[in-house]
């Protein structure tokens, strides 16, 4: 054989032994993930921006979804504005995860932060509420028309920085909760038919309050108040069942400036824990006990820019994921896994948007929960989580 002959035939060798080794290690690679329970058995598809909720770059604050025109389809709300006047929209699902027919809400422009739904005068049509940054916040009552033009108001003219939604005086019908940056918070009652001239305060003028979680914290079957903070701890508001929430807990740091907060037994121990995303430092869980005290704690890893966290069992398999929603940096997902550990997986590396608001739902109604992102100042963004 000729020397070149030989070399020709000991390169091909080489490369044929070398792409074994590369498999080899990629099958170790695998079994080895798989067996200490870090194998990702979901992945979450955008499509390269496809999958959008609208092509407008608005000032986004947050996107809520339910069944608008109740065809069983989640539709999305669409808040935008927050401090500068742009307008709401309302878009409906085509019942395959697509958002191709959007309608305005209301006929003038808002500075919006929340906007979300439900029958609040019990006519069988879901109306819609939006929550305001210093203007008067607004209620949409939902027709045959389903138009949205015109509004009554609602609660005080205040920065209000969030809304939910509760029955929290157990009388039937939805009441309206709102959450105030340096403005004392709202539990707006309904009458029954859509009024809300009676109000509960709680918390004070000097709170900055960014979230209100409403869940039945401490098990006695009413609903309680959990509040994310900036500048000051978070809070527990409990409900004795009178809607007087004067027993408060504190936990948190006071340095740690909270934007957003969700719930979940993340240990299963049969107690609810309370996920903290922090804007500037490490996102924390507060797992809870008996006492109520939520000292003992769990920190990630890295310092973040966290505006919106959101907690979800997106892979179905028992335990509780966690999506983390970033202000300027890549989001992630955390998978919850059976050591009490969590897998982290990035979504679009090549995005870096402000990411305000992270929602959760079934959009495509394949049983799976996807992840809505709200971006100020760029599209707003779903990701299908898909079965691989």
């Amino acid at each position: 054989m000729r020397p070149y002959s030989a070399l020709l035939a000991l390169t091909k060798t080489v490369a044929t032994i070398m792409r074994k080794i590369r498999v080899y290690i990629i099958i170790f690679a695998s079994l080895f993930l798989s067996i200490n329970g870090f194998s990702q058995d979901v992945s979450f598809l955008n499509a390269d921006g496809f999958f959008s909720i609208g092509t407008q770059s608005n000032r986004t604050a947050s996107i809520s979804l339910s069944d608008l025109d109740q065809d069983g389809d989640l539709d999305a709300l669409v808040a935008n504005g927050r401090h500068w006047a742009e307008q709401n929209y309302l878009f409906y699902n085509d019942g395959k995860g697509g958002f191709k027919m959007a309608i305005p809400i209301g006929n003038i422009l808002d500075a919006s932060y929340a906007v979300k739904s439900a029958d609040f005068n019990n006519d069988g049509f879901m109306d819609i509420a939006v929550a305001n940054d210093n203007i008067d916040n607004k209620l949409f009552f939902g027709s045959s028309d389903n138009d949205f033009d015109k509004g009554i108001s609602f609660g005080s003219i205040s920065p209000s920085r969030n809304l939910e939604i509760a029955d929290i005086d157990n009388d039937g019908d939805f009441d309206l909760i709102l959450s105030n940056r340096k403005a004392e918070n709202e539990i707006c009652l309904n009458d029954g038919k859509g009024n809300f001239e009676k109000i509960i305060s709680f918390g004070s003028q000097s709170d900055q309050t960014i979230q209100t979680k409403i869940i039945d914290i401490n098990k006695d079957g009413f609903l309680d108040l959990i509040t994310a903070e900036r500048q000051t701890k978070n809070k527990v508001y409990l409900n004795d069942g009178k809607q007087n929430f004067s027993k408060k807990i504190e936990f948190g740091n006071e340095e740690d400036e909270t934007r957003s907060i969700d719930v979940g037994d993340f240990d299963k121990d049969g107690y609810l824990d309370i996920v903290t995303g922090n804007l500037g430092s490490k996102n924390i869980i507060h797992f809870g006990d008996k006492e109520m005290t939520f000292d003992r704690t769990f920190e990630f890893k890295e310092d973040r820019m966290t505006s919106s966290i959101k907690v979800a069992d997106l892979d179905k398999d028992g335990n509780l994921d966690i999506v983390e929603g970033n202000s300027e940096e890549r989001n992630y997902v955390f998978m919850g896994r059976e050591n009490g550990k969590f897998q982290e997986i990035g979504l679009r590396e090549d995005l870096n948007d402000d990411t305000y608001n992270i929602e959760i739902g079934d959009l495509n109604s394949d049983g799976l929960l996807d992840i809505i992102e709200s971006n100020s100042g760029s599209w707003n963004l779903y990701y299908r989580t898909q079965k691989k």
